[in-house]
């Protein structure tokens, strides 16, 4: 690893010159001698024999040589250190219940609205940004991370029915956004932008809740206060359980209300997104503590050694013509100092390329040095963001760390990126639903695996680990259970998670890793087994849909009124 390679690619060119300049100057050197006289009888009376001068000429070529190789700034090792930065952080909540597709803001609510957020990602770059969407309930779609380009690709994946539960509750929003931010100092803010209508959710509750730990609601209402009725798939209107056509309105007094009880403000959506703009400089102008944002790997300068070894070879260039001639170095000594500043010249400018520090992390991690290969990749990722295969293995690194809720936003980047191949999205997916699992968020963990399933269907591991977190989600453990229990084996789907990619094959894509040997838990599903687990979950999931689509609650679900 070198902080300064294009030294290394100077350094032949400066070495060849040097030897060039020495091959002249013995040419010279050797003409003059035969114009004065026999070689021989002048090599008697001279102060400095040939061979002398030749190994002057080698330590003087070795010590170029490593002077170039210490100005290229070769780095070994690496150290754990505090990172500090402006603590600014704020989460997106767009609303995707049914009302948003009403055409009053043109051409619906929700396509308006991720529009004005794409600007407004773009305007907080820098910042730590998070997305949240809501319906009946509030997910985390992006968790909050400084890649705004992986934000705005989950903020455009979003649509009405992106949650499954029907509604609108603008205080579960407010109280996830909330808790997400709760971790980190300095300002805080929540971007909401809904149409405002709320069922039964106390948003006004939530926002005084945001306000106690120091988050600022800035509230974008979305459609008009007239309202329009809801399009239906069918073509007709939305109608409510006793059939009047529902018109949806614009609830700008509640929002107002949620905005001024957090020290925030209100906005009304307009054609042009110029609020965007005055919600993003308010951000800006919050609070910028410094904060610990983290710790990083850095690399250990050792630009030291070789600039020390030049010194000692060119210190012994000089003294040598005041050495007695049999105490003068062998010719052969100085030949192999030479070949060895050439070799490490040479021998790791590979390590200088985004490859060769992707492939020097997965031999840290094959020695489960992960703190070591997590920095490697790192420098990868710097090298070439376009590469998907860093972020991935970053991942990999963070999950034998324990840090999963790092490992699967890694993860979560990589499955959002649409110039990834669909086997490294697969395997992001797969690690996903892992880390879901070993955080007992079983709904997180049967969402990825399906994705996961939906990329690479033969799968057979994802196929298990879906069949357990769905009877983990169905029968959830105990509450009191130990944080040392739940790591146990008898709770653990095939966490053989998908290795470190390495570089990739001919057809461009990711390389797959070798399949390992699966470790079944204690208490692991057979295939027939998980198979059948599946089709029960399948066949419930068809009927909840068929009575659904009657109007009926599923099974289990209380009736909802509204669904809009």
């Amino acid at each position: 690893m070198f902080r300064a390679a294009g030294w290394l690619g100077a350094a032949p060119f400066v070495v060849a010159t040097v030897w060039a300049l020495s091959y002249r100057a013995a040419a010279r050197r050797r003409a003059v001698t035969a114009a004065l006289g026999r070689e021989e009888t002048l090599r008697r009376s001279a102060d400095d024999a040939p061979e002398r001068r030749v190994l002057r000429a080698r330590l003087r070529l070795a010590g170029v040589a490593l002077l170039l190789l210490s100005l290229a700034g070769p780095r070994l090792g690496v150290e754990l250190v505090e990172t500090r930065a402006d603590a600014r952080q704020a989460v997106i909540a767009v609303d995707v219940s049914l009302s948003m597709s009403t055409p009053d803001a043109k051409p619906t609510r929700l396509e308006r609205a991720k529009a004005s957020l794409s600007l407004l990602v773009d305007q907080l770059r820098g910042d730590r940004v998070g997305v949240v969407a809501f319906a009946g309930e509030a997910k985390i779609v992006c968790p909050l991370t400084q890649d705004a380009d992986a934000a705005k690709s989950l903020l455009g994946a979003l649509d009405v029915g992106s949650i499954s539960v029907p509604g609108t509750a603008v205080g579960d929003a407010l109280r996830t956004a909330t808790a997400m931010l709760g971790r980190y100092p300095g300002g805080k803010a929540v971007i909401l932008l809904t149409d405002g209508e709320d069922h039964r959710s106390d948003p006004l509750g939530a926002a005084k809740e945001a306000a106690r730990a120091g988050v600022r609601v800035y509230a974008i209402g979305i459609g008009t206060p007239e309202g329009e009725p809801i399009p239906s798939a069918s073509g007709a209107y939305h109608k409510d359980n006793k059939g009047k056509t529902v018109v949806s309105k614009l609830d700008e007094a509640g929002l107002t209300a949620i905005a001024r009880e957090t020290g925030g403000e209100y906005y009304r959506a307009t054609p042009g997104s110029d609020e965007i703009s005055d919600v993003a400089r308010r951000v800006r102008e919050l609070d910028a503590a410094k904060g610990l944002a983290g710790t990083a790997n850095i690399w250990r300068d050792r630009y030291a050694w070789p600039a020390a070894a030049a010194f000692l070879l060119l210190l012994l260039e000089l003294l040598a013509p005041l050495l007695p001639r049999k105490a003068a170095p062998p010719a052969p000594a100085a030949r192999a100092a030479a070949a060895l500043a050439l070799l490490l010249l040479a021998g790791r400018a590979s390590g200088a390329t985004a490859e060769g520090r992707l492939r020097e992390g997965n031999r840290l991690y094959g020695k489960e040095k992960y703190e070591e290969a997590l920095a490697s990749y790192g420098a990868a990722a710097a090298k070439r963001p376009k590469d998907a295969r860093a972020p991935f293995n970053e991942g990999d690194a963070l999950y034998r760390l324990d840090k999963l809720e790092d490992a699967a936003a890694a993860w979560e980047s990589v499955a959002a990126r649409p110039d990834a191949s669909p086997a490294l999205r697969a395997n992001a997916l797969y690690n996903l639903g892992n880390a879901r699992f070993r955080g007992q968020d079983f709904g997180g963990a049967v969402k990825a695996y399906r994705a996961a399933l939906g990329l690479a269907p033969k799968d057979e591991q994802a196929r298990h680990n879906l069949a357990l977190a769905l009877l983990k989600l169905k029968n959830p453990p105990p509450s009191s259970k130990s944080k040392d229990d739940k790591n146990k084996g008898n709770d653990k789907p095939e966490d053989k998670e998908k290795k470190p990619e390495d570089s990739p094959k001919g057809g461009g894509g990711a390389e797959k890793p070798p399949s390992e040997p699966k470790s079944r838990p204690q208490d692991a599903l057979t295939k027939d087994e998980a198979e059948r687990v599946l089709r029960a979950v399948s066949e419930r999931e068809k009927q909840a849909q068929k009575e659904a689509r009657r109007g009926q609650p599923g099974p289990g679900k209380p009736p909802r009124e509204e669904d809009w």
